[in-house]
């Protein structure tokens, strides 16, 4: 009876001991054993690896476990390079690369499997595997290294091709293939190992058609300005070791020259004259897009009818493209215009000569407009209206930048437009008296117009404009169009001020979206050292981006491989800046050209923020774990307490 009463103490005792030796157990292995986590193991290698004089044609690999071939064909690249692609096969755990032609003779021969090579099982990766022999007595070992990006927003371009070409004529890029190749990573480096004495250019290309051949303006290229020399040094370490027989042992590296190559990847902007598409949209519309600018070199004439002054062109902001209203009613009602296309051409000589092309312009969507046509007889005959056209504007919403000027815009282009129709109030007066305000046709956007006032922080505005107030080129007027919308608190903006020093040229400074389109929102220009303003900032993410503008022309300019120019340098800040309302930033910038900058910019906000999501993650998963330790052991102990 006496001991009834100590058992309840008892049995906490014992939950107590269990629940401290689950907080420190260690966990059990889980069923069906550890995950795999190893790579592949290389056991042995035919020939060996780095062995001179070989006459094999394939090279065998033997690992510990059998491997995953899917990327392997795609992935591996052979330098030399190759006419015929090599055989990929598997026997066993060996890994078989055939060549399906005869090797060169004294040469070596590098074959660089990237990280294609993994386990058949888990997927585990052995990163960046290369493998290399020689055929003849001399194993080269001489490498070139480096960073390809995209010249104008220096993204790192990924499976870019590079080549070595010890032909250095200008035109061996055109017509020889190279002596060695490589190509670029996920983070655009690249490695051309192997190589023997000598002087090379090395040059990059999106190779779209696989001939390892520049194919000028199809193909995107980059370029080195100089020659390379590849060159190693073994340089000593000044500290020793010395060995139990007293024997000293020299410790250092070899260092590889030239040092990194940055190559900035570009397309020529080469004169190539077109047309490319000739189409009609509607019965009063047509399309014509070329390869180059056609602006004052266009003229139109149509062939199955005869009048003069039949059409309006609008162009885009490239005048490449350009749109073409057809004013002439009658014109406008053939279902097929025939048209006399002119524009200049450079022949073979890169003389101008006036090309003519004739096209034919149709309306496909005949029954439709029929239909239309037959609703809108009946709905006028019913309706006793007058066909008018509707305004639009770009406001944001309802509401207008402080810094920016309210746009409208119509359907079509216009014949008239009576700008003393146009009204505008604060909305808050009774007595409407109408504001100056000042108008202007948008030098980019055609049919566009631009209403430029000074807006004042957090007021609401009436904007009218009287019907009939504008006619288009087809003698539709306008509806009678209002609206109302207010300017933003002034405290809602930031500021951002750069302090740019060691300017050596004119500068383009660019603020641009925090996306991978990077749109402009907002741009400077600069030529001495001092301070660039962006005010009026919506708070946002922004990139910042300069443009070394080395021929003054305020924007950037592409290389050319003809004239033996690169593209303009472009760099950026590598981190994300955030505007916050009511906050005035600044920022130094040292923009000292570096031609060895790489693009990295990083969001430390949003690198915090993934770090606290991980770390609570991995918090959860642990408590998780534990309290599975805890069940586990409770029902391992629950039958043997004895009571």
């Amino acid at each position: 009876m006496k001991n009834t009463g100590k058992l309840p103490i008892l049995i906490v005792a014992v939950l107590a001991w269990i629940v401290i030796i689950s907080s420190c157990a260690n966990p059990g292995m889980p069923e069906g054993g550890y995950r795999d986590t190893i790579p592949p193991v290389l056991l042995k290698t035919d020939p060996v690896y780095k062995s001179v004089d070989n006459k094999s044609s394939e090279v065998r690999l033997t690992f510990n476990e059998y491997l995953n071939t899917e990327e392997i064909s795609e992935a591996l690249v052979v330098s030399p390079p190759m006419t015929k692609k090599p055989s990929i096969l598997t026997k066993s755990k060996t890994l078989i690369v055939k060549f399906n032609e005869e090797l060169k003779d004294s040469t070596t021969y590098s074959l660089d499997f990237k990280s294609s090579l993994a386990d058949n099982n888990e997927k585990n990766i052995i990163e960046d595997f290369r493998f290399s022999f020689s055929t003849g007595p001399v194993y080269d070992s001489l490498r070139v290294s480096g960073h390809l990006a995209d010249a104008f927003n220096l993204k790192p371009v990924e499976k870019g091709l590079v080549l070595l070409h010890s032909n250095l004529h200008d035109s061996a890029v055109f017509k020889v293939r190279p002596d060695y190749i490589a190509k670029t990573d996920k983070e655009g480096k690249f490695l051309i190992d192997n190589i023997a004495p000598g002087k090379y250019h090395i040059f990059a290309l999106n190779d779209a058609n696989n001939n390892l051949i520049y194919n000028e303006g199809a193909e995107e290229i980059a370029f080195y300005d100089s020659i390379v020399v590849p060159s190693a040094v073994f340089e000593a370490e000044p500290d020793t070791i010395r060995t139990e027989k007293d024997t000293i042992v020299v410790l250092g590296h070899t260092h590889f020259s030239p040092e990194p190559i940055y190559l900035s990847q570009f397309t020529e902007d080469l004169f190539e004259q077109y047309l490319e598409t000739s189409k009609r949209d509607s019965r009063y519309k047509c399309t014509f897009v070329f390869g180059e600018p056609v602006k004052d070199t266009f003229a139109l004439r149509l062939l199955n009818y005869n009048t003069e002054n039949w059409y309006q062109i609008e162009y885009n902001e490239k005048f490449d493209s350009l749109s073409v209203w057809i004013t002439d009613t009658l014109a406008a009602r053939l279902d097929t215009l025939m048209a006399e296309v002119a524009y200049f051409q450079l022949d073979s000589m890169d003389q101008v000569f006036l090309k003519k092309d004739t096209v034919e312009l149709a309306f496909v969507d005949l029954e439709k407009e029929r239909a239309q046509k037959r609703k809108k007889d009946k709905d006028e005959s019913e309706k006793k209206t007058v066909e008018q056209f509707n305004w639009q504007t770009d406001l944001n919403g309802a509401t207008v930048e402080l810094n920016k000027k309210l746009g409208i815009s119509s359907p079509e282009p216009l014949f008239a437009f009576d700008e003393t129709k146009i009204k505008m109030y604060l909305s808050e007066d009774t007595l409407k008296m109408p504001l100056k305000f000042s108008i202007e046709k948008d030098t980019i956007t055609y049919r566009k117009y631009l209403i430029g006032y000074k807006w004042l922080p957090g007021t609401t505005y009436s904007f009218e404009i009287d019907s009939a107030a504008a006619i288009n080129i087809f003698g539709i007027s306008s509806r009678k169009f209002t609206t109302r919308f207010s300017s933003r608190e002034e405290d809602f903006y930031g500021s951002l001020e750069l302090d740019l020093s060691n300017v050596v040229m004119p500068l383009v400074v660019q603020l641009c979206s925090n996306s991978d389109e990077e749109k402009v929102v907002a741009e400077r220009f600069i030529s001495t050292d001092g301070k660039v303003l962006f005010d009026y900032l919506l708070p946002e993410k922004y990139k910042i981006k300069l443009i070394y503008d080395s021929n003054g022309n305020g924007k950037w300019d592409t290389g050319s491989f003809q004239d033996k120019t690169q593209p303009e340098k472009v760099i950026y800040l590598n981190q994300v800046h955030k505007v916050r309302s009511n906050w005035d930033e600044s920022l130094v910038w040292d923009v000292k050209p570096d031609y060895s900058f790489v693009k990295n910019i990083r969001d430390f906000e949003q690198e915090e923020k993934a770090r606290k999501e991980a770390e609570e993650k991995a918090k959860k998963a642990k408590e998780g774990e534990n309290r599975q330790q805890m069940q586990d052991l409770m029902q391992g102990s629950g039958t043997g307490l004895g009571f």
